[in-house]
């Protein structure tokens, strides 16, 4: 069972608190009373009119003046009393349970700093191992950096090693080529001048043959002129023609210039014109033809076009 004491000093400022409370009321109380004391009283003398003056004797016995009236004494107030002020209390001897709880107390303390310290030292133990940690990555960067200096170096020999050998075959190549360019040139020099007589003589192949081909052509346009002349001539127009409508027929001949067939391609629009065309090309037949048979050929089926107005 827990016995329960009165802390020291509790009593003392008890019975303090209790005096000054009532210092206090009794402060207030006569305080109260002071003011509330009544005023003396004023006399007042009240005249309806001034009285007159009345004439004064030739000898006027001086009166002695009365003395001033003392000064009343104004009550003062009474003094607080003063606190009692009582002896303080011995202090209880501690009971066996506040020395355990003292001592409870100072352990639960002594644990407590040593959970700080080895808080601490948990710190200090882990700040130095990664400072450790650090030296030892900066240890292993300053390695890797000279290793990788190490082979840039090598590499930078054997890229220099690699260029030269780049070179000298690029100068030995070059001399190759040109080499092969030198014969290559005489090459192409006899080709192109093989070339340009073979062009040449193409050339006129192709001149003469157009030449023929353009004089074929005049020929066949005289043909075909000279046809269609011997047509028109044949037309009959008929009545009520308007403006100049064109029409196209094929016309087939034979060797000897007979008209083997007639077709209308394109109509002019106007029958009666179609049917006078279609007339004279029959009323023309035997028409002109070249004695060339390649060339007859190319006249042998032909369009032709038919205008009135032509």
């Amino acid at each position: 069972m827990t016995h329960t004491y009165p802390e020291p000093g509790r009593v003392t400022s008890g019975v303090l608190a209790v005096i000054v409370h009532v210092l206090f009321v009794v402060v207030l109380v006569f305080g109260i009373r002071w003011q509330q004391r009544a005023p003396e009283p004023m006399v007042v003398e009240l005249w309806r009119e001034i009285p007159a003056s009345k004439p004064e004797p030739a000898v006027r016995a001086v009166e002695p003046t009365p003395p001033p009236p003392a000064p009343r004494a104004e009550p003062k107030p009474p003094e607080p009393p003063k606190p009692v002020v009582q002896p303080k209390p011995a202090p209880p001897a501690p009971s066996k349970a506040d020395i355990d709880l003292k001592e409870e107390k100072q352990r639960k303390l002594r644990e407590q700093k040593e959970a700080e310290e080895q808080r601490r030292q948990e710190v200090l133990r882990n700040r130095e191992e990664a400072r450790k940690e650090a030296e030892a990555r900066q240890r292993e960067e300053q390695l890797r950096q000279a290793e990788l200096k190490k082979q840039e170096e090598a590499r930078r020999k054997d890229e220099e090693k690699r260029l030269e050998e780049a070179q000298r075959a690029d100068e030995q190549r070059m001399e190759k080529e040109a080499e092969a360019r030198r014969v290559a040139i005489l090459d192409e020099q006899q080709k192109l001048a093989q070339e340009v007589k073979v062009r040449a003589e193409e050339d006129a192949r192709k001149r003469a043959a157009s030449e023929a081909a353009a004089a074929q052509v005049k020929a066949l346009d005289g043909y075909k002129r000279r046809i269609s002349q011997k047509i028109r001539s044949r037309v009959v127009l008929p009545q009520g023609i308007n403006g100049n409508p064109e029409a196209v027929y094929s016309v087939t001949l034979l060797p000897g210039g007979e008209v083997l067939d007639v077709r209308l391609i394109k109509s002019s629009g106007v029958p009666a014109y179609d049917a006078a065309v279609e007339r004279a090309i029959h009323a023309a037949d035997p028409l002109p033809v070249p004695t060339d048979p390649d060339l007859f050929q190319k006249l042998r089926e032909a369009n032709y076009k038919f205008r009135p107005l032509e």
